[in-house]
């Protein structure tokens, strides 16, 4: 099952860093968020009706709601989209790799959860492999000022999915279904949103095109429903610092579409990078050997 809920997250998550680029330019990033995360609220609402789920809990609750909402379904999000206008999507993936070491590093601090041998070896590996597949773009950076804020943007967008992860290792510890805890998640993540917009009065009218619409209805049902219910699924049974190895394998996933979809060239150091995504993942989520007595 964690296999499973793994591969679902990676081949998913892998295919949105290019669906984003088809509405990047079609509406501003804050208003793709609000209606992403929207209907992604309305998609599970019906579905949390349909199967009789409970859906009536306490304040202290819907505080946790809307906390893990803002960081995860909202501000991470929207910094990404941001970011993704001022450098490639590349380099925001590379960014999103730091998820691991967020999520470790809070669970540790906040969980007291030991931080395995096979999960630091594994991580450096992963990391080292990212590296390798953007070796190219990473050492002719480019851009100046603006290249730089968009990479400091991503790993702000990174910390703020960390928050939203381990929030929703505590509302998973109260036992709470993820389809609840996404379903009013991903409301107030969108009301937030809203509210940014009319702060910074963003337009909220989308394109009525194909390409938008149906990108908008990718990201929504599987983007946001289906990958982020398997993901907190996966981080509840193994933790959110294993299950955030997901966000280290997904850029290989979005290395291939490229090549297929946008005449990405595959290199040596590519290839290398490959190999250690894959060997740091195996590393990852194999269990610590028991101590002999």
């Amino acid at each position: 099952m964690n296999l499973l809920l793994y591969a679902i997250c990676t081949i998913i998550w892998g295919s949105t860093w290019l669906v984003i680029t088809f509405q990047v330019g079609g509406a501003s990033p804050i208003t793709s968020v609000f209606w992403r995360f929207l209907l992604s609220a309305v998609m599970l609402a019906i579905f949390a009706f349909v199967t009789k789920k409970k859906m009536r809990y306490p304040k202290k609750d819907h505080l946790l709601f809307a906390g893990q909402g803002v960081f995860m379904f909202s501000v991470n999000y929207m910094l990404f989209y941001i970011s993704e206008t001022m450098v490639s999507s590349g380099m925001t993936a590379v960014a999103f790799t730091s998820l691991v070491y967020y999520n470790m590093l809070g669970m540790w601090i906040f969980f007291k959860k030991p931080i395995t041998k096979n999960v630091i070896i594994g991580s450096l590996i992963g990391g080292v492999g990212i590296l390798f597949l953007f070796l190219d773009e990473i050492t002719n950076l480019t851009g100046g000022q603006k290249t730089i804020l968009g990479l400091l943007i991503s790993f702000i967008a990174t910390l703020s999915a960390s928050c939203g992860n381990l929030l929703s290792q505590v509302t998973y510890k109260k036992g709470i279904p993820i389809v609840v805890t996404n379903t009013f998640g991903m409301f107030y993540g969108s009301v937030f949103t809203l509210l940014v917009a009319l702060l910074f009065r963003q337009d909220l009218a989308i394109p009525m095109t194909s390409q938008f619409l149906l990108s908008l209805l990718y990201l929504s049902l599987f983007g946001s429903v289906i990958a982020f219910g398997a993901y907190l699924t996966l981080a509840g049974r193994i933790g959110a610092e294993k299950a955030a190895y997901t966000s280290v394998l997904s850029p290989v996933i979005a290395l291939t579409l490229s090549s297929f979809y946008e005449n990405f060239k595959w290199t040596p150091y590519i290839g290398v990078g490959v190999l250690l995504c894959l060997l740091g993942n195996i590393l990852t989520l194999k269990k610590p050997s028991a101590k002999k007595a």
